[in-house]
């Protein structure tokens, strides 16, 4: 199963990403509150990829957890 999940809490979105799927985690350059990408200070599993939104739609989602980021 793939996963879409927005990285807005370190610690949460750290906990989430350890279970049996594969992640995708927007990304942009600069790495703002809107594509922050994989963690820089937490230890994430290889199943947690980078994906730039312009990429999203070649990516098979089978779930998205949407977050109230602002």
């Amino acid at each position: 199963m793939n996963i879409l999940i927005w990285h807005v809490h370190g610690s949460w979105t750290t906990s989430f990403v350890q279970g049996p799927h594969g992640y995708l985690v927007p990304v942009l350059p600069g790495r703002g509150p809107d594509g922050r990408g994989r963690a820089q200070t937490w230890q994430w599993p290889a199943t947690v990829r980078e994906v730039v939104p312009e990429r999203l739609r070649e990516e098979q989602i089978d779930l998205m957890v949407l977050q109230r980021p602002h």
